[in-house]
């Protein structure tokens, strides 16, 4: 099986709502493993439209080979309160285009387009989470990788 041809595209202003079609469905599928509880409405997203306004914010879509696969969106909030210059803030891949290196591709493609501090956070209860992040920042050539552990997730901080 090869890798498809995966890149990154800015989500214009005219593919807002097809972006939160998805992106409902992630933080849906996110809530059930981060928030089983159901305390909090995974779809109160308050800084959605922030990204169509805000100059440190991308949202992107993942596409492999043509086809829509999913998004990042990327910031500079600093889940561990260090400070950073960059952020993953939320990052999706389709189902149906998991487990052929699409993820990995992505998340290459994501880091490398700014050089810099990273942090992007993991919850513990999203074991695939777990397990992806730490190869694909791997992958896309970190350094000075370290891990903040907090009660309910793992803070990832790296420079690029």
């Amino acid at each position: 099986m090869t890798t498809p041809a995966v890149t990154l595209a800015p989500v214009p202003l005219a593919e807002k709502a097809a972006l939160w079609a998805m992106m409902a469905d992630y933080l849906i599928e996110h809530a059930a493993l981060a928030d089983p509880e159901g305390r909090y409405d995974p779809l109160e997203y308050e800084y959605f439209d922030a990204y169509w306004v805000e100059p440190d914010r991308r949202p992107c879509w993942i596409e492999a080979d043509g086809a829509r696969a999913g998004f990042v969106l990327m910031n500079t909030w600093s889940p561990s309160g260090l400070g950073t210059q960059h952020s993953i803030a939320e990052f999706c891949v389709l189902k149906a285009q998991r487990r052929h290196g699409v993820g990995r591709a992505a998340a290459t493609a994501a880091l490398r387009s700014r050089r810099g501090q990273w942090e992007l956070q993991v919850y513990r209860a999203n074991l695939g989470g777990m397990a992806f992040w730490p190869r694909a920042i791997a992958t896309a050539g970190a350094v000075s990788h370290e891990v903040i552990e907090r009660e309910d997730r793992l803070i990832h901080r790296f420079q690029i």
